[in-house]
């Protein structure tokens, strides 16, 4: 008689001792989910400015705002072209 009662409250104390456990996680969760909702609202924020940031170099390395810029500071597109005149062969027969 005595084995089953001491069984149960051994099984009581478990019972217990994990919905507090259950509770305490649970709590712990609930407010790291606003911390993670602010963290996951500055990652968007990070990534909309790496594409402005992105966009805005291709369109200041791109060959036509280097030419305007180059036009500007007095630079001249040289009209006269460069053309080699008679081929060379790649390979003489012997």
């Amino acid at each position: 008689m005595r084995k089953p009662v001491l069984l149960i409250a051994i099984l009581l104390v478990a019972v217990l001792t994990l919905s507090i456990v259950r509770i305490y996680v649970s709590n712990r969760i609930a407010t790291s989910g606003a911390v993670l909702g602010q963290v996951q609202s500055q990652i968007d924020e990070y990534k909309t400015q790496n594409i402005q940031l992105s966009e805005k170099l291709y369109s200041e390395s791109s060959l036509t705002n280097i030419a305007v810029e180059a036009s500007k500071d007095g630079f001249v597109v040289q009209s006269s072209d460069f053309v080699l005149s008679g081929q060379v062969p790649v390979a003489f027969k012997q």
